[in-house]
């Protein structure tokens, strides 16, 4: 996704989240689609994919990654889109920045409710992709990393599925059937 800057991306994605998100006369097949779009553009799901499998990948093939890889980014938006489904009106504030290394830029955010909760802090850890592009390749929510909370996710998933990256793939197929299924039965 093209951004003057990592701030910029951030409010660039978000927005067109929440314009995602209000659109109703979209269907969910269609906001899902959007979704994944933004997604793809803003996000380094390859990088992302890499580190939550962890451990899985380097005794993956190349077929297996990229099964999973596409598993995951399945499962995220399926995940996410059910979720945003709750959104109530907050808006985001970019309130800093800070630079961890010459690629990398944490974008310190905060989600402000219209009832006047306290707001929710999340900080996005932006990578420079090239000479102008950037991409998220984590998402703080109060202190507590998504990729890190993914890859525990992951990783427990795989133990209790023969410990082998297909028993993770069939599982994760099967986690996005349920919530397919979930999700077309209204619940």
């Amino acid at each position: 996704m093209q951004a003057a800057d990592p701030s910029a991306l951030i409010t660039q994605l978000v927005g067109q989240a929440i314009n995602v998100i209000v659109d109703k006369s979209s269907s969910e097949d269609q906001r899902e689609q959007k979704f994944r779009s933004l997604l793809q553009s803003g996000f380094d799901i390859p990088r992302i994919s890499r580190f939550v499998l962890g451990r899985y990948w380097n005794g993956a093939t190349d077929d297996q990654r990229k099964e999973f890889s596409q598993l995951f980014e399945d499962w995220i938006v399926r995940t996410y889109s059910a979720r945003f489904t709750q959104y109530t009106g907050e808006k985001i504030q970019v309130i800093g920045t800070r630079s961890e290394n010459p690629t990398t830029t944490v974008v310190t955010s905060q989600f402000v409710s219209p009832g006047g909760a306290p707001p929710a802090k999340v900080d996005w850890v932006v990578r420079k992709t090239g000479d102008s592009d950037f991409t998220v390749v984590d998402v703080s929510v109060e202190g507590v990393s998504m990729a890190l909370t993914q890859r525990d996710e992951i990783a427990a998933v795989a133990d209790r599925n023969g410990g082998t990256l297909d028993g993770l793939n069939r599982a994760m197929q099967e986690k996005i059937r349920g919530a397919a299924a979930a999700a077309g039965s209204g619940k």
